[in-house]
Parts: C-alpha cells; structure tokens; sequence
C-alpha cells in the first residue's frame, strides 16, 4: 500500500494511530478524531496524581483508608495495583503487596485522594495540570479516573513526547513512575491472562519478561504504556525513543489480540 502499511494488518474499521521516534512521526487515519480511551484513560491519572506528588500536595506514602474503612494502604499501593482492591468493587480480595490485582477502583481511590489533598475535583485537577499545560485540547476526562476518558492521536503523540522527555515532573519521579514497582507480583491483565512475575509501574503497565502481551517483541523490556477495553493504546520505549498509539471504533477482541504486537513489530523493524 502507498502509505507503507501491510494489508494483513491494516484495521478492518475506523482507526487512527501514530508512530514516533526522534525526529518523525507516522500518521494513519485522522489525527484529531476523538475517540474513546478506556483504561488508556490511567496514563492521564497517573500523571495528575505523579503532578500533585512532585508539587508535594500529596506523597506516594501517604495512607489512604479503603474499602469502607477495613484496610489503609498508600498511594503507591493503589497505583501499582498492590492494594489487594477488587476490580471494580471497594472490597478486598488479597492482602496488601500479595498479588498485582488489575484494580480500576484503586485508581479511583487515589484520585480521590489527589481531590482531598488539593481541594479540586479529580477532572478539573487533570485539566490545569496536564492536559492544558501540554496542549492536549481533544482530551478529557469525564467521570471515573479509570476509563472515562476520550482524545485523539494527535493529543496521544504529545503525551508520548512527555513520557520520552518529563516537563511535569521531574526525570527520577518518572522514572519511579514506570519502573517495576513491588517486583515479582503475580496477576492477571485483564484480556492476555496471568503472569508470575506482572510488572506494573504506578500506573503504568511495563512489559518486562512478558511474551504473551500487547506490546511489541522488538520493543525493550522497559517499555511502558496501557491499553484500553475500547481497542486502545499508547505505549512508550525509553531506551529506543520510539512510541506508538492506537484508537478505533472495534472494542479490543480478537484482532486486536492477533495485530497489535505485530503492527508495533512491525514498525519497529521498518527504522
């Protein structure tokens, strides 16, 4: 095809996505259609809570009472997914730092955190603190801290400019953001199954010793990003300074199970 892009893993629906590395970036499809996040939606959160701890409003070892009183954990617990949170649900199904549960009420929990600690709702917080400071006029978040959220891949290729090189925060808060917190933690990604050893950052899933998984083969084990239930993603490899992100209208299944690491393989093998 003229734009470069096989036909067996050309999306057979609307889609938009980019490629990045230094220097250039490839774009398919409209780049400031707005588009569903999901749980790409935790990349925005995680940087409005990381944005309140590198302004000391709040620290990643504050406590935060969950689950209707029975337990206290930190923020860290809850953006690592240790927290022993259900997934949707304030109740408990482990002990603290037993097992990486894929927790979306555990991001809400410290989103509500950040709003006790800096007197803003959650959406409102994101907004002066990320989303405008970075130009990401298509995004939004619209209720849950989890997964309302909605942007385009134009606003997706800057937040990846930001993950490649931190302006909101500093570069070691980055850097704890997306290394593998609470090591050797098994857990299940909801949609790839379990792992022995599931790396997640604080907010960030990493890819790690992964095979099964969404990102690329070719790409590093410290690539980092999310995907969404809506058949979204944004992933970010610091140490060869390329990234990717996709948004669609096709709910994440089976091609997107079947494409995704081979389109983000592919790509990689091109440069």
């Amino acid at each position: 095809m003229p734009d470069g892009l096989p036909e067996d893993l050309r999306p057979p629906f609307e889609y938009s996505m980019a490629f990045m590395e230094p220097g250039r970036v490839l774009e398919y499809g409209d780049s400031m259609l707005v588009y569903p996040l999901m749980s790409v939606t935790k990349l925005l959160s995680a940087m409005g809570v990381l944005v309140a701890v590198q302004r000391a409003m709040i620290s990643l070892d504050d406590e935060v009472t969950i689950a209707d009183g029975q337990r206290v954990v930190t923020l860290r617990h809850l953006l690592a997914h240790t927290s022993g949170l259900a997934f949707n649900e304030p109740v408990l199904e482990a002990d603290i730092e037993e097992k990486r549960i894929y927790s979306n009420r555990g991001i809400e929990e410290a989103s509500w955190a950040v709003e006790a600690a800096t007197g803003f709702t959650f959406e409102d917080w994101v907004e002066a603190t990320v989303l405008e400071p970075l130009g990401l006029i298509e995004t939004h978040i619209d209720g849950s801290a989890a997964y309302a959220g909605a942007g385009s891949i134009r606003d997706l290729v800057a937040l990846a400019r930001e993950f490649q090189n931190p302006t909101l925060i500093s570069p070691e808060l980055a850097r704890e953001a997306t290394s593998v917190a609470f090591p050797g933690l098994k857990g299940v990604t909801p949609g790839y199954g379990g792992y022995s050893d599931n790396t997640w950052g604080l907010g960030f899933e990493i890819k790690g010793a992964k095979v099964r998984t969404w990102f690329p083969r070719a790409a590093s084990a410290s690539t980092f990003g999310h995907f969404g239930q809506s058949g979204s993603f944004l992933w970010v490899d610091p140490e060869s300074g390329r990234s990717m992100a996709f948004l669609g209208t096709q709910p994440f299944g089976a091609w997107h199970r079947k494409n995704w690491q081979a389109l983000g393989d592919h790509f990689l093998e091109m440069v």
